[in-house]
């Protein structure tokens, strides 16, 4: 991974749990395009990783007006904080729209992104857009994301700023209501791997468990497990 600074970036962005809301441009559209009335889904809840960390969860989504905003915070064992923010915008008309967000985690290093996507006529998306990773590094990103029977599939590829790609591949399958199931694979230029996948449910309570578990390159496993409940103001949403 030495010579591979795209992977590593992409890494990083994996392992801060950013890559939840980079390449999920199609569902974001949709979101967007049906949302007449604004309405916010908070998340609150704990989490604990096989590492030995925990810590809690508190987020806000906001719908409505061809606009989706999102801002998270988890505060870790040791009272430090990472935070989330994210801004999507849709015109249903155009059939295109912007994606920014900025992460910053425990450490204080921050990480962003900014992007545009556009709805094709055949009913994919396809996204492209900049990633600034920590220190200034910076890679471009271009996918497509096409719908399937139970969510969506999407491919991409993560330039470097020396020209080296990673290759993204990613899945999004409902399995039930409010059952969905993301995996998420990155191989780098040297071949390397970085795998993630990340298993939600919902209960009709609004209750909810997310389990995450990534897979280094060199083949060990970290598991995040999450409890939460969700309260929604206005409008109802789909989980």
């Amino acid at each position: 991974m030495k010579n591979d600074p795209s992977f590593k970036l992409v890494a990083a962005v994996i392992l801060t749990g950013v890559f939840l809301a980079l390449f999920d441009s199609a569902h974001a559209a949709d979101e967007t395009a049906t949302a007449k009335k604004r309405h916010t889904r908070t998340h609150t809840g704990t989490y604990q990783s096989s590492n030995g960390n925990s810590g809690t969860i508190n987020s806000t989504v906001t719908r409505g007006a061809g606009e989706t905003t999102r801002n998270g915070t988890l505060t870790n064992q040791n009272g430090q904080t990472a935070t989330h923010t994210a801004d999507r915008t849709y015109d249903k008309t155009t059939g295109t729209g912007t994606v920014s967000s900025s992460t910053t985690d425990f450490d204080g290093d921050t990480m962003s992104r900014q992007g545009t996507f556009t709805k094709n006529a055949d009913g994919t998306v396809s996204s492209q857009g900049t990633l600034t990773g920590y220190h200034g590094k910076t890679a471009t990103y271009a996918d497509t994301t096409t719908k399937t029977a139970t969510g969506s599939t999407t491919t991409g590829t993560i330039i470097g700023a020396n020209g080296k790609t990673a290759t993204v591949n990613s899945s999004v399958t409902k399995t039930a209501p409010g059952d969905v199931t993301r995996d998420t694979t990155v191989t780098g230029a040297n071949g390397k791997t970085l795998e993630k996948e990340v298993a939600t449910k919902i209960n009709p309570d609004g209750t909810g468990t997310r389990i995450v578990e990534v897979t280094k390159p060199d083949g060990t496993t970290e598991t995040r497990t999450e409890t939460f409940a969700i309260t929604d103001t206005g409008a109802p949403s789909k989980p």
